[in-house]
């Protein structure tokens, strides 16, 4: 009995320590045509890829983008200090927390009659938590 109580008396004279869950990296989703209609960018514009050929995790065109975090379509505006990126969009784009910036290397990948591919690495950033993600750039209309 005293064994247990000592115990007790131990324990509860050692502080605990509540640690908040470290803030998760965003995760980009595919998305489909039916979500880059609905966010009014059918044209001439970009789409970003993590494979060449792959599902499409982000779009631009004019001063729109769109990607998809937790099945909802994310639409971002230019960021004051984008730079033009092909000649119809632009390279920095936010959203409320969301930001995503565009480093295209600008080595083609393929060309076709109306469009380019090259290699882009989007950096993106969410609540002070960044990741960057290589894939492909196609540029055209």
């Amino acid at each position: 009995m005293r064994y247990r109580l000592t115990l007790r008396i131990v324990a509860a004279l050692i502080p605990t320590v509540t640690v908040a869950a470290a803030p998760r990296p965003v995760v980009l989703e595919a998305t489909t045509m039916a979500d880059w209609r609905a966010a009014k960018l059918d044209g001439t514009g970009c789409y970003w890829s993590p494979r060449r050929g792959g599902p499409i995790h982000f779009v631009a065109a004019g001063n729109t983008a769109m990607t998809k975090v937790r099945g909802r379509i994310v639409i971002l505006k230019p960021r004051r200090d984008a730079k033009p990126l092909f000649p119809f969009t632009h390279d920095a784009w936010r959203a409320d927390v969301l930001t995503i910036r565009v480093v295209d290397t600008a080595r083609i990948r393929a060309m076709g009659y109306e469009t380019v591919t090259t290699d882009a690495v989007l950096i993106v950033t969410r609540r002070n938590v960044t990741i960057r993600l290589r894939g492909s750039m196609i540029c055209g209309s």
